[in-house]
């Protein structure tokens, strides 16, 4: 076989190896302030169940997507522990802790044009919402925050457990240890409470998941979902009972 034969695949392995960092740095945004926080909870919308409970969404709602995009929420920095700020507290106020902002983020027309896609639309303007809680005081650069939020999601969605949501669960009740299992399965975890499953009451009195928050450790995002990077969350929020719907759009 010719030397060049052998060589093209050794200078692809090298490139990749030296890609790596590059697109792992990529999958992490770094916050220029309180970045003293130890995880994130990345929060999924199972979109069918979510506009199908409580206001429910715009009539302007898309639906190319089953699993959609919530947020991707850090924990409470140190500063806020040492001022005897509780959890439950940051996740009912986060950046207004620290300071309000009702400004929009500034993004591209590509990426506005994901979220309108991926984003539940509801009377009021989710997107503002999540920046103004969840982004703007940590000082993100808000065009990689999104993209990363983008780059994890699609992570979940082409996973074994991403296909057994859209198509073994979807449409059917199911039970919550079989949810909990499929995930833990497909990613090789015994952080069996990494997964939280949120479920609500929809219009006919079902049932049904609506949201799907995944715990991940604050410096291993870029790694997810290998390497560790997930952990069971420090306080359970799971409040689907042991069956329930994962409903289709109607």
């Amino acid at each position: 076989m010719h030397r060049d034969a052998h060589a093209a695949p050794v200078r692809a392995c090298l490139l990749l190896a030296l890609l790596a960092p590059v697109i792992a740095g990529a999958m992490s945004p770094k916050p220029a302030r309180h970045g003293d926080f130890g995880h994130y909870t990345f929060a999924l919308t199972w979109q069918p169940g979510f506009c199908s409970t409580d206001e429910g969404c715009l009539r302007d709602e898309p639906r190319e997507s089953l699993i959609g995009l919530h947020g991707l929420w850090a924990s409470r920095p140190r500063a806020l522990i040492a001022r005897g700020i509780s959890a439950p507290k940051w996740w009912r106020h986060g950046c207004d802790c620290f300071h309000h902002s009702d400004r929009a983020p500034r993004l591209s027309a590509e990426t506005l044009g994901q979220l309108r896609v991926l984003m539940p639309h509801l009377k009021h303007d989710l997107l503002r919402h999540e920046y103004d809680k969840h982004v703007q005081c940590f000082s993100f650069d808000a065009e990689s925050f999104f993209d990363t939020e983008f780059r994890v999601r699609r992570r979940v969605v082409e996973s074994p457990f991403g296909h057994y949501l859209m198509s073994t669960a979807r449409g059917r009740d199911v039970r919550r240890k079989e949810v909990i299992a499929a995930f833990a399965h497909a990613f090789d975890t015994r952080q069996w409470a990494a997964l939280q499953l949120r479920c609500g009451h929809d219009h006919r009195g079902r049932v049904v998941l609506t949201q799907l928050w995944i715990t991940l450790h604050a410096d291993a995002l870029a790694r997810f979902p290998g390497n560790g990077s997930l952990m069971n969350a420090p306080i359970a929020q799971s409040n689907c009972p042991r069956t329930f719907r994962v409903p289709v759009w109607r």
